[in-house]
């Protein structure tokens, strides 16, 4: 009798999981135009704080130098246009297009285009992807492409729904879908 009861109360788990994903299931579209940070690589000038001869590689002035002159890839806030569309099954399949332009330098611009796909779950009101895979390519508007594959990794975001609308928030991160 025990068992019959467990295998009850779990196939009204997963129903009510299946009907939750129905409500967010369809395709959604975003878009938005703000602030985010962007990596970007610059020239820095830093300590020479090594203490030996000979292991100093000229640096900005010349052998022995004070300082050095490194390559860096920081986070800093730009200006990033942002248009994403999530295609999302009733059984949680999903794929997730985004596409943001951003800029490299003063007279430059990147568009990044990544498609995700997987499937997507609801974990204690946050809505969980777990990507199988997907690419990411770029075009920039001085010259340049490159194309790469994206690895399996999880994404969860809270999860708001409001009269066809989908907040998707994490952190600093919160993007607003309208139904498409």
């Amino acid at each position: 009798m025990r068992t019959i009861i467990i295998c009850i109360v779990m196939l009204s788990a997963a129903s009510a999981q299946a009907a939750a994903l129905s409500d967010v299931a369809g395709r959604w579209a975003q878009s938005s135009s703000g602030k985010e940070l962007v990596l970007q690589s610059k020239i820095k000038l830093q300590p020479n704080v090594s203490g030996g001869f000979g292991t100093s590689l000229g640096g900005s002035v010349g052998f022995g130098s004070m300082t050095k002159t490194t390559v860096v890839t920081e986070a800093v806030p730009a200006h990033v246009d942002r248009r994403m569309e999530l295609k999302l099954a009733t059984d949680g399949g999903f794929t997730w297009t985004i596409v943001k332009t951003e800029p490299v330098d003063a007279t430059c611009t990147r568009t990044v285009r990544q498609e995700k796909h997987g499937k997507a779950r609801l974990a204690s009101g946050s809505l969980v992807f777990d990507v199988a895979g997907g690419s990411e390519t770029f075009e920039k508007s001085c010259g340049g492409t490159g194309r790469t594959a994206l690895p399996a990794s999880r994404e969860a975001y809270r999860l708001t729904l409001d009269q066809g609308r989908m907040t998707l928030a994490d952190g600093a991160s919160k993007w607003v879908f309208a139904r498409n």
